[in-house]
């Protein structure tokens, strides 16, 4: 049993890092859909406080192996349940939210308000329930679109406003 917990432990642990190193590096991301309870990051956490938990308890105690299994099972979903609320469930709300929202603004107008040159981003203002929002924009034709010009936005790729000049 101590050997059980103690690899789920390095496994939970070594997943933590390795995201952390590969994620940072390469932008990886590992997504569990609609499902956030099952995201890796929610196993992780599990795993590592199961088998954490575990090993102390049956390091420092004089319990057998069920009772450390419940302690440690009990531990696991709520430390879990807690990352799950606190943060899988509000980031990927905002993730969400952000990516419609964005999508929402195609046909709408904005004001430049850096240039925007022939292959270089400039940014625009535009306005979304009452909020003033900034955003980087690129022409649709490789064009220059000054300062204080009126444009349309026409698309959006990757976080970036693909915009046209509105015609009066």
């Amino acid at each position: 049993m101590e050997t059980l917990m103690l690899v789920l432990f390095a496994i939970g642990a070594g997943y933590a890092v390795l995201s952390l190193i590969v994620g940072d590096v390469f932008g990886l991301e590992i997504h569990a859909g609609e499902l956030p309870f099952l995201s890796p990051t929610i196993i992780a956490t599990f795993m590592t406080v199961f088998g954490g938990i575990g090993y102390m308890l049956l390091h420092s105690t004089g319990w057998s192996a069920l009772p450390v299994a419940g302690l440690s099972l009990l531990a696991g979903l709520g430390v879990s349940s807690v990352v799950l609320f606190l943060v899988v469930i509000p980031l990927h709300a905002a993730q969400k939210g952000t990516a419609q929202s964005a999508k929402a603004m195609i046909g709408h107008e904005a004001k430049v308000i850096t240039s925007i040159e022939a292959l270089r981003l400039g940014e625009i203002v535009y306005e979304q329930g009452g909020t003033r929002h900034s955003a980087p924009a690129k022409a649709i034709e490789e064009s220059v679109i000054p300062q204080g010009t009126q444009v349309r936005i026409v698309d959006e790729m990757a976080g970036t406003f693909v915009v046209e000049k509105v015609k009066l």
